[in-house]
């Protein structure tokens, strides 16, 4: 597949049982390329006739699906990641070209994110229930049972990883998908539904619709659809669960953060200062993990900012097909704008010692460290989703505590120190679903990822995302000769 193929006159069409669907109203959104503004597509908006079809696709394969043996279903999953990484490179070129990362680095996880489906594929004839020794002359067990249809709404930070990864346990578990990828990176999504039909998977068991939040919301209501994965914002992940609500759908919801990394004193500081770097600017920040908050011990502050400022004015920003660039575009001019807003603020409300500017064509944005911030202010507390740095500084482990766990959110955490006491106190008491300590955003299928507070709901992955695409059923037969049943 040409990567640039999708450059044309024709419009782009939703995926709804195993083919391009050229039904629905006929409304269109158009995307653009966020390294220079352009708009080079058109894109087709799924209605809800639509997505009736592909909810009705997704329950007919999921009932042949689901008469497969695992272990041959989790072949069919072996041989879908072994398409997606073949097409690696083309993949990861489509994400760059909607949502700007550079493409080596887009290169670079594609084949991660193909390990994503051989994790699952190895997890399909491993979803077990167990036996309940519970009762006297009962065999009493538990099953777990696919949900049906799930629905897979995914953002635009991370396309193609998020959308494979939701899918991919959905399909181990049993259960049929319709997914909705965000209007502004629906290519990668759509190219990857198509490779599950040709590697044997059956028509109609993944469907991609293609629009904007309407076309979310639908999913998020319909009655065919009864289970609901979702990542996104919290202003947003707060609609779709009540979206979700009146037909009692399985719902998980992985939400945003505003991660507090924190350092202490006596930490490696060259280690925490490239961790620092990694976690706030990789992405251009536009990740919900990503460190924007640096929570470090006063009698360092100074030496590990100087640290951090150096290894960002060394960063290159621009465009993202140069394999010299180490931060693209924002992926959006809604996202552009909104993070120059935080920037206008910082120039009243903090000083930026590295960065704070902006500068196109395109929608870059300059790695920004900032000092003097209010902990209590805006800076502070919201997710800005750019790569923008705020440096607050502490004394005590207790003041570090306090600050990190005074927001709103708490999907992760990191803590720099060689004080294996401190970890471990700062790991039980931080609010917050993954700790990192000493290290930065490691993550893995197998690995649970959830968050506490307004960062969300369940698991997005490890053992935690078989619970959010099964339901469990138990079972208890009366065996013992002479056991009596209840009765009155």
């Amino acid at each position: 597949m040409d990567d640039m193929a999708v450059i044309s006159t024709k419009t782009i069409l939703p995926y709804v049982g195993g083919e391009r669907s050229a039904t629905g109203s006929g409304a269109t959104f158009t995307l653009v390329n966020p390294a220079n503004g352009e708009a080079f597509a058109q894109v087709a908006s799924a209605d809800s006739a639509q997505l009736d079809d592909a909810v009705a696709a997704a329950a007919d394969a999921q009932r042949a699906w689901w008469k497969i043996a695992p272990e041959e279903r989790g072949m069919l999953l072996t041989r879908w990641g072994e398409l997606v990484l073949r097409e690696a490179d083309q993949l990861a070129a489509l994400d760059t070209l909607t949502m700007g990362r550079p493409l080596h680095q887009s290169r670079r996880e594609a084949p991660s994110i193909a390990n994503r489906i051989r994790y699952w594929s190895g997890m399909a004839d491993k979803i077990t229930g167990r036996q309940l020794p519970i009762a006297p002359g009962h065999l009493t067990y538990t099953v777990r049972e696919p949900l049906g249809v799930v629905g897979v709404i995914v953002p635009w930070n991370g396309p193609m990883g998020m959308f494979v990864g939701r899918v991919s346990a959905a399909l181990a578990c049993g259960n049929g998908v319709v997914g909705k990828p965000s209007e502004i990176t629906p290519l990668s999504a759509l190219r990857v539904a198509e490779l599950t039909v040709e590697a044997g998977i059956p028509p109609g068991l993944v469907n991609v619709v293609t629009g904007a939040g309407d076309v979310g919301a639908l999913l998020a209501a319909h009655r065919g659809v009864k289970g609901l994965q979702f990542t996104g914002s919290v202003e947003t992940g707060r609609k779709v669960a009540a979206l979700a609500a009146p037909t009692f759908k399985q719902v998980v919801l992985e939400l945003g953060g505003k991660a507090p990394n924190i350092v202490f004193a006596d930490a490696d500081l060259d280690a925490a200062a490239r961790g620092s770097v990694w976690g706030v600017f990789s992405n251009s920040g536009q990740a919900c993990v990503a460190t924007t908050r640096l929570l470090v011990e006063r009698s360092v502050a100074d030496a590990l900012v100087q640290r951090i400022v150096d290894l960002a004015r060394a960063l290159r920003v621009g465009d993202p097909q140069d394999p010299e660039v180490d931060l693209g575009p924002l992926a959006s001019e809604r996202q552009f704008e909104r993070v120059n807003g935080y920037l206008q603020l910082a120039r009243t409300e903090a000083k930026a010692v590295v960065g704070g500017g902006s500068h196109g064509p395109g929608y870059f944005v300059d790695p920004t460290v900032l000092v003097d911030v209010d902990p209590s202010g805006r800076l502070a507390q919201e997710e800005i989703f750019g790569p923008v740095l705020s440096v607050l500084p502490f004394d005590t482990e207790d003041e570090a505590l306090a600050l990190a766990n005074a927001v709103d959110y708490g999907l992760s955490a990191n803590i720099w120190t060689a004080d294996v006491g401190r970890m471990l106190r700062l790991a039980d008491a931080l609010e917050a679903g993954t700790i990192w300590g000493n290290t930065a955003r490691l993550l893995h299928p197998g690995l649970p990822f959830g968050g506490f507070k307004d960062s969300g709901l369940g698991n997005a992955s490890g053992e935690g995302v078989i619970e959010g695409n099964t339901r469990l059923k138990r079972v208890s037969i009366l065996y013992g000769a002479g056991m009596r049943g209840p009765s009155f």
